[in-house]
């Protein structure tokens, strides 16, 4: 059975039948290609607007990246142009999905990463090669675009020149989007129907065609050589059930020591806020192992006092600031006990 997907309001035709909602997290760093998480798009296209037919074997591997090649390769869809897709075997419900990417470059190119379901809910991040400056938000629900559903954000980068951290935040009350560990543009479910179907994660490449490339992407024409997308690793974390789960069942300075390595690694932190913040947990490291407790706690008290730093602000997300602070003062507690 051939199952019709829409990415955009375009069909998409997959030969995967069905997956199954899982509620795991995974985090891939493409040393290879993993065929128990992604499936490789191959031998279809999209409608139209896509000037592309997908290949499997454009989806490349190698120096821990993994690459979406376009180029003027021959396909089995009348298209002019030979691109990547992936997408996980599984779908996944409401937490994070971020992924480091170098996008590619030209005008009528689009790199993505994206959520979609069966039928048709879609959260998108995607970058347009004609201006690799700006980031495309949108959402659709059912296959029609949400309320106040898109909007172009101004990165103060060139997103094609090096790799950069871009992420969604999916619950049943809003949608955020994060760059380098910045939140970018919130979409509240107040009066407005947000996407809610386990849905797959996505990446592809692809030129604009037909009505899109008049309107939207631009009109491609092939540079002479392959060009690519790259992708340093993608990851996804569920939702948590209840904030108490951000605690664990004993807090300690192992766990925040592992949650601001993860923050710092996907630029939730960064800046002068990381060396302030590494300089903290050790000096209240050193102090505990040598029994002085009080020493230690004020060494917690300066890590949250660096967080709430207004002048360091743009060096934090909002929720790495939530869920530090929420650890640091659970390990005040367990300390004055």
């Amino acid at each position: 059975m051939v199952v019709t997907f829409y990415i955009g309001g375009i069909p998409l035709y997959s030969s995967i039948t069905s997956a199954e909602e899982t509620s795991i997290g995974f985090e891939d760093h493409f040393d290879s290609f993993d065929p128990t998480l992604w499936f490789r798009s191959d031998g279809w296209a999209n409608g139209a607007d896509f000037g592309v037919g997908w290949v499997r074997d454009h989806v490349e591997f190698a120096e821990g990246k993994m690459m979406l090649r376009l180029d003027d390769a021959p396909n089995n869809n009348n298209k002019p142009y030979t691109s990547g897709e992936f997408y996980t075997l599984e779908k996944y419900s409401y937490g994070r999905i971020e992924g480091r990417i170098k996008v590619a470059k030209g005008v009528g190119l689009v790199t993505s990463l994206f959520t979609y379901s069966q039928n048709g809910d879609e959260i998108d991040i995607e970058i347009l090669g004609k201006d690799t400056t700006k980031l495309e938000t949108n959402f659709f629900v059912g296959g029609i675009r949400g309320i106040n559903a898109h909007a172009i954000i101004d990165l103060g980068f060139d997103a094609s020149e090096d790799y950069h951290n871009y992420a969604i935040e999916w619950s049943a009350n809003n949608i955020k989007w994060f760059v380098d560990g910045e939140l970018v543009r919130t979409v509240n479910g107040d009066g407005i129907k947000l996407p809610s179907e386990p849905s797959h994660i996505m990446a592809n490449l692809w030129s604009g065609a037909g009505a899109a490339a008049r309107t939207w992407t631009g009109e491609f024409v092939y540079p002479g050589s392959p060009v690519r997308a790259y992708y340093d690793y993608i990851k996804f974390t569920p939702e948590r059930e209840d904030d108490s789960t951000t605690l664990p069942s004993t807090p300690s300075l192992t766990y925040l020591k592992e949650l601001l390595d993860n923050y710092m690694a996907t630029g939730e932190v960064n800046g002068p806020l990381t060396k302030q913040l590494i300089n903290s947990i050790k000096q209240a490291e050193h102090q505990y192992e040598k029994g002085h407790k009080d020493q230690a706690i004020k060494s917690m008290e300066d890590f949250i006092k660096h967080i709430n730093n207004q002048g360091l602000q743009k060096h934090i997300s909002s929720n790495a600031k939530l869920v530090l602070i929420e650890n640091a003062e659970a390990l005040i507690q367990l300390w004055l006990n």
